[in-house]
């Protein structure tokens, strides 16, 4: 089978001399967890050069199943069990002084960097978020409900977005345009204390107008206005009269 149709558990720098046959088993387990499709997806054999666990997988729906489930772990976003699985596997490579990784083909998609990693649980509540960048995905759920993603301006991520039907007509009136969405939204602190909208229920959406910081503070001299001859002496009586009220 090629090897873009394997999926490989990396421990490195420990050869599978070196570990246990129960320990190894464990580690399998929760792959499987990891993984999903349980019935789709086959281990294959263990590789000597470090401890590589290599598995098949089909062609088709499960693979992609299996990828997305990794990526929503990397990114905090899977079912419990899996998360669960990650930071127990996270645990174990602590345990074991190592690194590990899986990978698709040449590509490592996520990383295990033992005790103190990634896989730790981040902190998170649920508010009020605005986010703005462009609309560049936009799909339609058989219930009706709408699934959209917006990169934020200066970006590489997404923030996976979610909205009701009676704003998908507005929503695709903006696709690949740059928005600015307010709504209920799911903020998670990373480990390195910086805070972060990782999803948002869309209340309301209107358009941004994509200018350079050059163009905004012309546009603003450009604005004519009436000042008074003395603004500091006229803030501190509208100061004075809204204190008094």
């Amino acid at each position: 089978m090629r090897a873009d149709h394997e999926i490989c558990w990396i421990l490195e720098g420990r050869s599978p001399d070196e570990i246990p046959m129960a320990r190894l088993a464990e580690y399998m387990r929760l792959l499987a967890i990891l993984f999903g499709e349980f019935e789709s997806v086959h281990f294959d054999r263990v590789e000597k050069a470090c401890t590589k666990i290599v598995a098949k997988l089909p062609l088709g729906g499960a693979s992609h199943k299996v990828q997305a489930r990794i990526y929503a772990v990397r990114d905090r976003r899977a079912p419990p069990d899996a998360m669960h699985a990650a930071r127990r596997i996270n645990e174990m490579v602590g345990e074991d002084k190592g690194v590990a990784r899986i990978s698709f083909g040449a590509t490592s998609i996520l990383r295990f960097p033992g005790r103190g990693g990634v896989t730790e649980a981040a902190f998170g509540f649920v508010d009020q978020a605005t986010v703005t960048g462009k609309l560049y995905a936009l799909s339609e759920e058989p219930s009706g409900g709408i699934r959209a993603r917006i990169r934020p301006r200066g970006g590489s991520s997404y923030v996976a977005c979610t909205a009701d039907r009676i704003l998908g007509a507005t929503l695709r009136g903006f696709f690949l345009e740059t928005v600015r969405v307010q709504g209920r939204g799911a903020w998670r602190r990373a480990t390195s204390g910086e805070w972060s909208c990782q999803s948002l229920h869309i209340q309301s959406v209107s358009p941004v107008k994509d200018v350079s910081l050059r163009d905004a503070i012309d546009a603003l001299r450009s604005i004519e206005v009436d000042w008074p001859d003395d603004p500091l002496t006229e803030w501190t009586r509208l100061d004075e009269r809204d204190g008094a009220a």
